[in-house]
């Protein structure tokens, strides 16, 4: 029998990835596209994004309601009339409000793109913002928040937003109940009139999207004067809680939920990339350190993970579990056992062998196809950046030592710095 079948893998380490290149181009009226042309089917997504994120908003509901009401009607179609369209195609609309901006999202077969660009600039440029419409989704919306608020994660995650940042921090803005009565349909309508002119977009399109691509786009959005928009004004310093430990009682409750968490930088600090390192030894992939201690060897939780996300103007680093009640206190002291480890013993080689491996085949698999790798490209362009930051975390992880980690964990796994905050029994 031939070697082939005996002889296993030759094992390789990645020194870079080949990134998809991005041709970059203007509409009529400078709107910047950015396109991914790869792929083997005639299939496009394109990703249409609009500064009318929660920020600009600057009332928890109005943003999201805006964006997912455009969808329910428009001056010339009906709900139901959209939805048969986009069934008819076999395409696909669907939006994304985050802090700040909106995405659109559209993906269709790459003949029917004359079509679906016809029906999302409807949507867009003219909504109707039916009022039966807008009185269904608040109450489907209110009912859903009450629901979901007698959960304690819900309950711990909405406190630790509030707690990291500030209660009227734009990224610790929590929604309320009284918000549902706040909010009006006048308000929908502004907000819609200020942010959503197809000038403000800037435009994301992978797959093979075909020659008339640019016509199409500069016909539906190519008018006007492209605007570059602001909020830095928008957000203040973060302002977290005074306390550093905040328990929340839940009647009835069977767990705990804990939150752990510190206000963090974004993606353009020199210490993100040994973070992302140090976290995954932590609590980021299913062999961490916090998975192997707090939950198989002592047995104080089914499930707990880290994680670091990088904002516009700030960033949070935090942990995140459900334990039983009276294992509450047992978790938290687990967990900062191993903040100490980490900054006082070097990580063994083979583990960080390990993460290493893990953390480059992460990679690879995120920016496997034209679409995945647009996600990527479109959030690296909110910060100012491109792919060579990810060939930066390449040579990171190639390259970094234990020692190094340990010097990182000393710098930033001070328990004193952390937040706590418990939601249950």
């Amino acid at each position: 029998m031939s070697d082939f079948y005996h002889k296993a893998p030759e094992f390789k380490t990645i020194d870079k990835i080949d990134f998809l290149p991005v041709e970059k181009t203007s509409l009529d009226n400078g709107v910047p596209v950015f396109t991914l042309r790869a792929g083997s089917q005639d299939v496009t997504k394109l990703d249409i994004q609009f500064p009318a994120g929660a920020v600009q908003a600057g009332i928890p509901l109005v943003a999201s309601t805006t964006a997912n009401l455009m969808q329910e009607g428009t001056k010339g179609k009906t709900s139901m009339q959209i939805s048969e369209m986009i069934d008819f195609f076999g395409a696909y609309i669907n939006s994304q409000t985050y802090h700040h901006q909106t995405i659109f999202t559209v993906l269709c077969l790459t003949r029917h793109l004359p079509e679906m660009l016809e029906l999302i600039h409807d949507i867009i440029t003219r909504p109707a913002f039916p009022e039966h419409e807008y009185d269904l989704y608040l109450k489907k919306k209110k009912e859903e928040f009450i629901f979901e608020g007698e959960k304690v994660k819900t309950i711990a995650t909405r406190q630790f937003g509030e707690t990291i940042f500030g209660a009227d921090h734009p990224y610790g803005r929590q929604l309320k109940e009284e918000h549902f009565e706040k909010i009006s349909l006048d308000q929908i309508k502004d907000f819609h009139r200020s942010q959503y002119q197809p000038e403000h977009a800037k435009i994301f399109v992978a797959g093979q999207p075909g020659d008339q691509l640019q016509p199409l786009l500069n016909k539906y959005f190519g008018k006007g004067q492209a605007v570059k928009t602001d909020d830095n004004e928008m957000v203040p310093p973060v302002m977290p809680a005074s306390g550093k430990f905040i328990s929340i009682k839940k009647d009835n409750a069977m767990q705990t939920a804990l939150r752990i968490g510190r206000p963090l930088f974004n993606n353009h600090h020199p210490d993100f990339i040994p973070l992302q390192v140090l976290n995954t030894i932590l609590g980021g992939y299913f062999g961490s350190r916090l998975m192997t201690s707090v939950r198989e060897e002592k047995g104080l939780t089914y499930g707990i993970g880290s994680f670091i996300m990088p904002l516009m103007h700030s960033g949070v680093w935090g942990i995140s579990s459900e334990v039983a009640g009276e294992s509450r206190d047992k978790a938290i002291e687990a967990i900062f056992g191993e903040f100490d480890k980490l900054r006082s013993t070097p990580v063994p080689e083979d583990e960080l062998q390990m993460v290493k491996n893990y953390m480059m085949g992460e990679m690879l698999r995120n920016f496997d196809g034209p679409f995945s790798t647009a996600d990527i490209y479109r959030t690296l362009q909110e910060y100012g950046m491109d792919f060579d930051f990810y060939q930066k975390m390449i040579d990171y992880i190639r390259e970094v030592s234990a020692e190094e980690i340990r010097k990182t964990a000393e710098r930033y796994l001070r328990r004193e710095d952390f937040w706590i905050v418990a939601a249950g029994m």
